[in-house]
């Protein structure tokens, strides 16, 4: 036992220097910062930043000059090209598919339209076989250089067993994805829910975010949100933390596809905006001609986006309520396409929470839509560095 804690001591030395190195995102580096950074021992750091040149992870490169005293460092920079991952991203609507570098750089992107609502795993692995197909005669790229491949689900996922407990949108239960993916795709397969992938990305991109705690609340096709705290997401009992869809808003309301009445995403989601304008006799197309009947100024409209602008509010509040993070990110396809339906929210949020709760608080509309995408891409990324370091013989 106490050769394993060793082990697990000197991986994780190994993975937050290797991080570090990677939020510089072209910064200059060298050992001594990273000693001042981690409080650590100039030997112990040398000795870390060995192996992982060793590993052929990191490289170093030309002295650093810039702003320096004295004897000057050698730069650390990642080595771009050792490990790219494949990306996946499996909502009800499309699939998505990229190839990421070891800087966390997108190198190309592809990206596949579902038709209908329910598919069985197989169909959507064999799209997805068509797609990685496609993308890596299109870059050039060798499939051989990825190493590991990241597939964020909508619904409840087993991260360790690469599982799908449920995903009702789909109607699957118990589906054992990441052996099935496997069998299509070469190298490790790693899974994680949508909202979780995502909110990987963002503390990527965004260290600010992740030092007060965030909340991730995403509403397109479904809704769902994920919480960043203390350095890590946080997952729940079985890694359902964040089911917030399915949180019941109106008890005798619209029939949910979990079974339910009433929950969030009955009432706030694409598609249900649409099935409840059709409900009340107004034939709207799509999001986009609700969005222009809004700013027109059709008064049944604007009445309608102000219930569901009330939803929303409710649901902030609960979130503020329930995880008390310093952020709450708000996006997804919906509110990237329809801001006015979170600025109306906003408008009436302090009514429902106590003065004490905003102080400080920081609630933020996401600029862009699929963020799960790159963050599957992250995750397998890490997890495969994490398990070829823990393999590694000479550490």
């Amino acid at each position: 036992m106490k050769v394993q804690n060793q082990q697990n001591i000197k991986v994780n030395n190994l993975m937050l220097v290797l991080r570090l190195i990677k939020e510089q995102r072209g910064r200059e580096i060298s050992r001594a910062d990273i000693a001042k950074m981690t409080k650590m021992s100039a030997t112990s750091i040398s000795r870390i930043v060995d192996n992982l040149v060793r590993a052929g992870m990191i490289k170093e490169t030309s002295p650093i000059t810039a702003g320096r005293v004295g004897r000057k460092g050698t730069c650390l920079v990642l080595q771009n090209d050792k490990i790219l991952s494949l990306g996946i991203s499996i909502d009800s609507d499309r699939l998505g598919m990229c190839i990421l570098d070891f800087t966390d750089q997108i190198l190309e992107e592809e990206t596949y339209r579902l038709q209908r609502e329910t598919y069985q795993p197989e169909q959507i692995l064999q799209f997805l076989s068509e797609m990685y197909e496609k993308l890596f005669e299109r870059c050039g790229i060798s499939q051989k250089a990825v190493k590991s491949i990241g597939i964020s689900c909508i619904g409840n996922i087993d991260p360790v067993q690469g599982k799908i407990y449920f995903a009702p949108q789909f109607g699957w239960n118990e589906v054992d994805f990441a052996s099935l993916a496997e069998k299509y795709f070469s190298g490790p397969v790693f899974m994680e829910n949508d909202m979780k992938a995502a909110t990987v990305s963002v503390v990527r991109n965004s260290g600010q975010m992740a030092e007060g705690g965030m909340t991730y609340l995403s509403i397109g096709m479904g809704v769902g949100s994920s919480v960043y705290m203390d350095g890590k997401v946080l997952r729940g009992y079985n890694n359902a933390l964040g089911e917030v869809g399915h949180l019941i808003i109106h008890p005798h309301g619209r029939l949910c596809d979990c079974g339910q009445r009433g929950c969030v995403q009955t009432s706030l989601t694409i598609n249900s905006l649409i099935e409840i304008c059709h409900e009340n006799g107004k034939d709207v197309e799509d999001l986009e001609e609700i969005i222009r009947l809004y700013r027109k100024g059709e008064p049944w409209m604007a009445a309608f986006v102000k219930e569901r602008a009330m939803d929303l509010t409710y649901l902030i509040r609960n979130l503020i309520y329930m995880y008390n993070t310093e952020y709450i990110l708000v996006g997804g396809a919906l509110i990237v396409k329809f801001p006015e339906l979170f600025e109306l929210a906003l408008e009436k949020l302090p009514q429902y929470v106590h003065p004490n709760l905003l102080r400080g608080l920081k609630i933020v509309k996401a600029e862009t839509e699929n963020n799960s995408l790159s963050g599957a891409a992250m995750i397998a990324q890490e997890r495969y560095v994490e398990r070829i370091l823990r393999d590694y013989k000479s550490l």
